[in-house]
């Protein structure tokens, strides 16, 4: 009896193990350890300092999302304890509920309770909550969100599309990506305290799909991904402050 159960449960930890690697950015853990060590190889502006309790509010970003966002903070320091500072600007993570879609507003208000006024904070989907065939349901769930931080008075910056990579891509994904990041355009210019962020300019490429040299083997950005990213966000977090 027992020489049949084991191969079947050994079957099903992989079968398992599959499904969480298929998941993407379904949960958040920190980042491969790949995608660590290409980031410190891509630190260029000097040393980061993790912040700790003490840090100032008035330059602090409440950073929501998932692996992704994990791994960028990561790419700067962040050792999944309180903020990490970088050029500046102070960092405080803020993971999502990813269990369904569609409890990622009441997530994103859950851990915006409590800002003062005048705090920025960030939100962005996920390369995985794209599917192709779902604008709708995202642009419903951006709509919460703004009103969320509209009524609590906070500066919001939205991530636009993260891309996947090709051999990844729902059907009719690049056509998604292309119209939700429209509607955020459009969100912003309806709403003074939203800015854009602009992922997808920097990681897609003129495919649209993510550049295969900012990939790490499954649509997550790698080191050279996050270093790109930095050179367009910091510049950009100067028109928020």
């Amino acid at each position: 009896m027992s020489k049949r159960i084991i191969p079947v449960s050994v079957v099903l930890l992989l079968l398992l193990a599959a499904g969480l690697s298929a998941a993407g950015c379904g949960r958040n853990e920190p980042a491969q350890k790949e995608t660590r060590q290409e980031a410190t190889q891509q630190k260029e502006e000097g040393p980061t300092k993790e912040a700790g309790g003490a840090h100032d509010a008035s330059r602090t970003v409440t950073m929501n999302g998932r692996s992704v966002m994990g791994g960028w903070m990561e790419s700067w320091g962040f050792s999944w304890e309180g903020p990490v500072e970088k050029n500046g600007y102070f960092f405080d993570y803020k993971e999502l509920d990813a269990s369904e879609l569609g409890n990622m507003s009441g997530s994103f208000a859950g851990n915006v309770d409590g800002l003062p006024a005048g705090s920025v904070v960030f939100f962005k989907f996920c390369f995985a909550d794209f599917s192709g065939d779902n604008l709708s349901t995202l642009e419903g769930i951006i709509d919460e969100v703004v009103n969320t931080a509209r009524e609590k008075g906070l500066r919001l910056i939205i991530g636009n599309a993260l891309p996947v990579r090709k051999q990844d891509s729902p059907d009719g994904v690049v056509t998604e990506y292309k119209k939700y990041n429209e509607f955020l355009q459009a969100t912003a210019a309806a709403n003074p305290d939203v800015w854009i962020y602009d992922f997808y300019g920097v990681l897609a490429g003129s495919d649209g799909y993510l550049k295969p040299e900012y990939d790490t083997g499954d649509s997550h950005p790698n080191g050279k991904g996050y270093a790109a990213l930095d050179l367009t966000f910091f510049p950009f977090l100067e028109g928020v402050f």
